[in-house]
């Protein structure tokens, strides 16, 4: 144990942190937690055992929070980050409302970045908007972005940025938008950075902050990637503040992991193709919603308003077979070290070195290949990532394995494969809550994902949670009751939807 930081203190700590953030540190995650406190005795000059001994000491508990806040909200943000939903952005929202406020002769904007780390986020939507109105200097545009995490406002207004900011293509020419400085940095035109105002909030203990526009008056609030991290009642008291901020009809964009937390709190959901959003609706009106097709009478009913032809296909699987899947239901066999993959897996002559490298079990070499290729993330690069995630899981090198895992999924994280291929990672380790948190991630992607629902199914079955399985084993065969009897599912080795459905009958009889 860390000088001074027995179970005790280290719960205590726990609860603090807690009560301030709406952060809760599981059992899983406990010594990350231990890590950060030790940093911040450190960054405070003073031993373990000496900080701890202060922490009741309401001036040095400010101090001390304020320093440990910036370590465990780092933040993962980057420029126009989830493509799918700038796009939509650009395309649908926000000139559908231009267009409202025109027709009205009510031009103002009311936008609200909650947890918005760097600033990457603010800009892009500032950016968006400069490319959107061509009469910008007629609007009143109020474009708030806000964190926990002081040091990390003190960068998104310094507006410096790296490559690492820019691994998405940008939606919109952006280029004058920029300037150039030393070591490949560039700096945000002040022409965009003077669109955001940048305030420090706390969402779990700043419930009763109100702009200066008052409460229920915001057409859209982004909040992503961070209820996740709350506990559920934190949780639910951060989503109710945010939709009391949103007028009718205005909308709460929150990442895909997170959508089943807005559900109850008089929203309705939206999706288009792997888009989803909260409209804040009146309870006193029938419908809040522009197009008739979007009606609905259940406030948690997920409406589908664009064309058929517009949602994106289901990826094609071939995960390697980690986790436990009904006796009989084999997905594509794991690769072992050495096993030319090209054949399957890539076209032959796509790299040929690549290749040769996987073959060889040079799995590092090959590694670097991929990153040398920067941030052009086409299908072969991708295809190249999950077979180097493949080959360190057959050597059992699950920390790389995982480490690939997490660059895969930041390429797209609406796309539910990565989180499978993850999540196999983990069950092989025995981490099997940490593999169901990843499935229902996946799930939360793409809900029909047969993958996910009969990988759920084998770990409770595996785990004794029978009628979990059970449950996930009937959602796998409604799935399958919406294909044709003769159609070979691409997920497995060529096995027939009919067959798979029987497959699973049968182990649900045995049960």
């Amino acid at each position: 144990m860390n000088d001074g930081l027995d179970d005790n203190t280290i719960t205590k700590i726990r609860n603090i942190v807690l009560s301030h953030t709406g952060i809760f540190f599981d059992d899983l995650h406990i010594n990350d937690l231990v890590r950060h406190i030790s940093s911040v005795c450190t960054d405070l000059k003073i031993s373990n055992k000496t900080c701890i001994e202060q922490i009741d000491d309401s001036s040095f508990l400010t101090k001390f929070l304020e320093i440990l806040i910036n370590y465990i909200t780092i933040g993962e943000t980057y420029f126009f980050r989830d493509n799918n939903l700038f796009l939509y952005l650009r395309d649908y929202l926000l000139p559908d409302l231009i267009q409202i406020r025109r027709k009205e002769k009510k031009l103002y904007l009311r936008i609200w970045s909650a947890a918005c780390s760097s600033g990457e986020e603010p800009y892009s939507l500032a950016m968006l908007l400069r490319y959107l109105l061509f009469d910008l200097e007629d609007w009143d545009i109020f474009l708030m972005a806000t964190d926990i995490n002081q040091k990390k406002l003190d960068n998104a207004q310094e507006g410096i940025y790296s490559r690492w900011s820019f691994r998405n293509d940008p939606i919109i020419p952006v280029d004058s938008f920029f300037s150039r400085m030393h070591d490949n940095q560039v700096k945000i035109d002040d022409s965009v950075r003077s669109m955001v105002r940048f305030e420090r909030i706390n969402l779990v203990r700043d419930t009763t902050f109100s702009h200066a526009f008052g409460p229920s008056s915001l057409d859209l609030i982004l909040c992503r990637n961070v209820l996740m991290y709350f506990s559920p009642d934190k949780s639910h008291e951060v989503v109710a503040h945010l939709v009391n901020s949103l007028r009718f009809g205005g909308f709460l964009i929150v990442s895909p992991q997170e959508i089943g937390i807005i559900q109850g709190h008089g929203t309705r959901m939206l999706k288009k193709g792997s888009v989803f959003l909260h409209e804040k609706i009146n309870p006193g009106s029938k419908t809040e919603v522009s197009d008739p097709s979007c009606i609905s009478s259940d406030n948690n009913t997920i409406i589908d308003f664009f064309p058929e032809n517009e949602l994106p296909e289901e990826d094609n699987f071939d995960v390697l077979d980690i986790i436990d899947y009904p006796e009989g239901i084999q997905l594509i066999e794991k690769p072992e070290p050495g096993i030319n993959l090209s054949g399957t897996l890539v076209h032959e002559n796509e790299d040929p070195l690549f290749n040769q490298l996987i073959t060889d079990n040079l799995l590092d070499e090959a590694g670097r290949i991929i990153l040398q290729s920067g941030y052009d993330y086409t299908p072969l690069l991708v295809k190249q990532m999950e077979i180097i995630i493949r080959a360190y899981a057959g050597n059992g090198e699950y920390d790389k394995a995982l480490g690939w895992s997490d660059r895969l999924i930041a390429v797209d994280v609406l796309n539910p494969r990565p989180y499978l291929l993850k999540a196999a990672i983990l069950d092989e380790q025995g981490l099997f809550n940490n593999s169901l948190q990843l499935l229902r991630q996946s799930l939360y992607a793409y809900h029909d994902y047969l993958p996910a629902h009969l990988a759920i199914a084998g770990i409770y079955s595996k785990t004794g949670k029978l009628d979990l399985a059970r449950h996930h084993y009937e959602m796998a065969i409604s799935i399958l009751e919406a294909k044709d009897e003769d159609t070979i599912l691409e997920e497995t080795e060529g096995i027939p939807a009919q067959k798979m459905k029987d497959m699973i009958n049968m182990l649900l009889r045995e049960r």
